[in-house]
């Protein structure tokens, strides 16, 4: 009976459960590669075949930073001027809806965008002054000003600042959305200053390809087609060499066989943008060709089809960042909103753009400022360097820990080793990426886990001294030291939470350690290991420890 009472108690132990998690998590978060380790350690001796487990083992589920894994380290910076004309350019298509609502019979003979102003000319004085008060009223987003015939509108200030902020936030937004459909593990987009971007791409095989996905604007627009020549100064003779404030000139992309040598003669304002797409692809046509198959959302489908039914035997121009993709003849409306874009020249650009489509367009283009890469044999440096401090700072609490505490420091030991895994668990869990600071983070918490165990152990050594038995001193300790240990975590979390908050990205990867590493030194310097000693007391029958 005592046999059978021992075994119960062995497989209901709280140390069961700690045990199970270790298992089930060592298998989500580490990988073996059997025929690295087997040509490894094919040399034979007990060395290389412990070197070659050691290298055949990885962490399959967790992303490296740049630092690690090498990649290419981007500053970008957003031009807020091209910005703040693209929002004019809206404002000066929605003058056009205002002035026929209010049923001016006076208008301006042109209106253009220039010098980050709308710029309205009129032929006399008073025909300015009568639009000059319905713009007042009607566009409390523009600040009006009129010299004799002649009114100037600029986007006030609020609108401009916020207009500017949020150019730079959805470039971050947009950028993240471009790179994740990528598949780019362990990316870093983030904000820097007012105006920059920081994009960091670790182990990328093809920097060039993802540059061009990241400057891309992706403006995309429809505009009916009004007339198609083979040069600009054709197009331009019908105007006698002035182009209105109201059109332009989009040219198509050279050497195609569709578009090749051809300019067209379209709207300056967009019928439909691409804001409404919410989902975009890459297929091949019935000829076998590259495309891309776009559906736009219910109020562009609506517009589209209205587009589409207006304007039969017509070419609608399919317009990305000013250069005309394609411009297919309208046979007959087309409801549901979906349509697709051809001349395309490989199935890679298809997959590119349907990417920078799918994830939106850029408010304002961006512009490189600055490019590095950082190779993989450095990366591979400091994560040894990683290791060996992590190890060393294990064998030094080792011995420290034993020397002073004897059993007990061996149990804090194994729970520091825990701790580490937990630590890697959450990283796991939560797709963190693991840097250089991240390793830091990593050396800084095995110091501090330790100080959970001395606080325990101290004042089991109090509770002993004043004559309580093992078990009851144990639990004193535990219950008595929990105060401290929870204040001064959280304290040291909570300062994590401000380093990720206003921190770069290395700080922020400092960060995300540090915090993980916290909630797993609770975890395990606390309630691992007291199911350390409570395996020993109920199952290992242990009377007494010497602390």
């Amino acid at each position: 009976m005592a046999s059978q009472a021992r075994i119960v108690r062995f497989f209901t132990a709280p140390l069961m459960f700690w045990i199970a998690l270790f298992v089930v998590g060592s298998y989500f978060i580490f990988s073996f590669d059997k025929k690295a380790f087997d040509t490894q350690a094919s040399s034979g001796g007990f060395v290389a075949t412990v070197k070659a487990a050691y290298n055949a083992v990885g962490l399959s589920a967790i992303k490296k930073g740049i630092d690690l894994a090498g990649g290419t380290y981007l500053v970008l910076s957003v031009d807020l001027e091209k910005a703040l004309d693209i929002r004019l350019a809206t404002e000066n298509k929605a003058l056009e809806s205002l002035f026929q609502s209010k049923n001016l019979k006076v208008l301006p003979k042109t209106r253009e965008v220039k010098n980050n102003a709308i710029e309205l000319s009129f032929d006399d004085e008073d025909a300015a002054k009568v639009c000059e008060n319905v713009m007042r009223d009607g566009k409390q987003s523009l600040v009006v000003k009129r010299s004799g015939s002649v009114i100037h509108a600029t986007l006030s200030t609020e609108v401009a600042q916020s207009l500017k902020s949020g150019a730079v936030e959805q470039a971050v937004n947009v950028l993240g959305n471009r790179l994740g459909s990528y598949g780019v593990e362990g990316i870093v987009v983030q904000q820097h200053g007012e105006r920059q971007v920081v994009v960091q791409l670790p182990g990328v095989n093809d920097p060039e390809r993802v540059k061009a996905v990241i400057t891309q604007t992706a403006h995309l627009e429809f505009k009916i087609v009004e007339e198609i020549a083979a040069s600009r100064d054709v197009l331009l003779d019908k105007f006698d060499g002035e182009l209105p404030a109201d059109k332009m000139i989009i040219s198509g992309k050279k050497g195609e066989e569709e578009v090749g040598g051809r300019y067209y003669l379209v709207s300056a304002f967009p019928d439909i943008t691409g804001d409404r797409i919410v989902e975009a692809k890459a297929a091949f046509d019935q000829y076998n060709k590259p495309e891309v198959v776009f559906k736009l959302d219910s109020l562009g489908a609506r517009e589209f089809g209205e587009l589409t039914a207006n304007n039969i035997n017509r070419n609608l121009g399919i317009i990305i960042d000013d250069m005309m993709f394609s411009s297919p003849t309208i046979k007959t409306a087309i409801p549901g909103g979906q349509c697709s874009i051809t001349n395309i020249g490989s199935q890679k650009e298809a997959v590119d753009l349907a990417i920078v489509l799918r994830s939106g367009s850029l408010q304002a283009p961006l512009k490189f400022e600055q490019e590095s890469r950082v190779g993989a044999s450095l990366g591979q440096d400091s994560i040894n360097a990683g290791v060996t401090s992590c190890l060393v700072a294990l064998i030094i609490l080792f011995f420290f820990s034993v020397l002073f505490y004897k059993i007990p420091g061996f149990f804090a030991v194994l729970a520091l080793l825990f701790n580490l895994f937990l630590t890697v668990m959450f990283l796991s869990y939560f797709n963190a990426t693991l840097t250089l600071p991240g390793i830091a983070g990593m050396v800084l918490t095995i110091g501090m886990a330790i100080d959970a165990s001395i606080l325990i152990y101290e004042r089991v050594k109090e509770e002993l001294r004043a004559g309580t038995p093992m078990r009851a001193a144990v639990n004193n300790g535990f219950r008595d030291a929990m105060t401290v240990i929870l204040d001064s975590n959280i304290t040291t979390f909570l300062t994590g939470i401000v380093l990720f908050y206003f921190g770069g990205p290395a700080i922020r990867g400092f960060a995300v350690t540090l915090m993980a590493g916290i909630v797993a030194t609770l975890l395990s310097g606390v309630l691992f290991l007291k199911s350390l000693y409570s395996f020993s007391f109920d199952v290992c029958n242990v009377k007494s420890l010497k602390f």
